[in-house]
């Protein structure tokens, strides 16, 4: 696939640069996950690709024009209009579109934070950095294809499910939250579930209940 060609191209970079303070997002993740877990399989419906990074990047330490690299390898940015400003946080390819997230500091508010080390921006958003908690890599053409846990992201997408306003999207964070189970270390996820505090604990709740009214789960 040429649309694996080039995440691979932008995660070789990535790797050079960030590595530990990132990972694949999105729905991407459970396309990667059969590269640790050869029976997983699952069928994508976007050229839509997201890179999480930690609010570490933002370290003045860190000099990675990433807007120069990106361009380097036929992206182009599209400038989107938000209410605080314009965000510079997407990418456009050939085969794929690309869009920078990063974890929500606290008290946060604006909806892109300008990341003027790496020449770009990202989207910040809540429950995001529990991603980055626990990293798992996947070799994929001797390139290291950082995701997170399965366990991580199965929490999360039950957890943001129910901050959905859009009813598909709803529908599948709670289907992908649900298919991601089939690779889920059971004792790992049961404390990790059992940790759960405040707003996490109650909406992830809240979908556990919805998937059982449902009778899939």
């Amino acid at each position: 696939m040429t649309e694996i060609e080039d995440i691979l191209k932008v995660i070789n970079h990535l790797n050079k640069n960030l590595k530990g303070f990132y990972i694949l997002g999105g729905s991407w993740v459970l396309y990667f996950y059969r590269f640790k877990y050869p029976n997983f399989k699952y069928a994508l419906r976007t050229l839509d690709i997201d890179f999480i990074f930690s609010l570490y990047v933002k370290n003045k330490r860190i000099n990675f024009n990433l807007q120069e690299t990106l361009e380097k390898l036929g992206f182009y940015q599209d400038i989107v209009g938000t209410v605080t400003g314009y965000s510079y946080s997407k990418f456009k390819g050939e085969n794929i579109d690309i869009e920078f997230i990063i974890e929500e500091p606290a008290g946060y508010k604006s909806k892109i934070l300008k990341l003027e080390n790496l020449k770009i921006d990202a989207t910040p958003l809540p429950f995001v950095g529990d991603l980055l908690e626990d990293i798992v890599y996947v070799d994929v053409e001797d390139i290291e294809v950082p995701l997170p846990s399965p366990e991580k992201f199965h929490i999360h997408k039950w957890v943001i499910a129910q901050r959905r306003q859009n009813p598909i999207k709803k529908q599948n964070d709670l289907i992908q939250g649900l298919k991601v189970l089939q690779i889920c270390n059971t004792q790992k996820l049961k404390e990790l579930t059992q940790n759960l505090k405040g707003k996490r604990k109650r909406l992830y709740q809240k979908s556990i209940e919805e998937i059982k009214a449902l009778e899939l789960y």
